[in-house]
């Protein structure tokens, strides 16, 4: 049986994760768990089943790649805000840069991601002779699917450190 102690500082904690998503980097750091959906309405970021326009993915299926990514972004959310009183601790020292080197190397990451997924698309058949059931394509689909997931992961990290920032410099 959970205690009326435990129940309030569980609401209490809630609450606050509420007012802490409520600031502008809150928002952005929130709404990032959901950007990996933003595929489904426009193809801004190459993801598609092998065989649909210039789609590379046979074995691992956008729809997996799109969960793995939710409930990766979704853990950093969660784990940043987690960690937020050893961020008090610190003063925040230090958040700032490490949101700008999350943000720089998110980029890169979605670079790595654009390479891998232009070198695989145009030449998986033709150089490497890999048929639309090739079991190798999961040796291009899993940095494929690490590259996509630390561009999305980190990006929100970088938007969650900037919250953190911005929430506890009020207080």
């Amino acid at each position: 049986m959970e205690s009326p102690q435990r129940g309030a500082g569980f609401l209490r904690e809630f609450r606050e994760f509420l007012a802490f998503l409520s600031t502008l980097w809150g928002l952005l750091g929130g709404i990032s768990v959901f950007f990996p959906f933003s595929n489904l309405f426009s193809q801004v970021i190459p993801l598609e089943a092998y065989g649909v326009d210039d789609g590379v993915f046979n074995i691992l299926s956008p729809p997996f790649i799109t969960l793995v990514v939710m409930v990766v972004t979704l853990f950093v959310v969660l784990s940043t805000f987690g960690r937020r009183d050893a961020f008090k601790e610190l003063g925040g020292h230090n958040a700032r840069p490490q949101a700008w080197i999350s943000m720089g190397i998110s980029m890169t990451a979605l670079l790595a991601y654009m390479t891998i997924h232009r070198i695989y698309g145009e030449y998986a058949y033709s150089v490497f002779k890999m048929g639309s059931d090739d079991p190798r394509k999961l040796f291009f689909e899993a940095p494929l699917l690490l590259a996509y997931t630390a561009f999305f992961s980190l990006l929100t990290r970088a938007f969650m450190l900037l919250a953190m920032l911005e929430f506890y410099r009020e207080d």
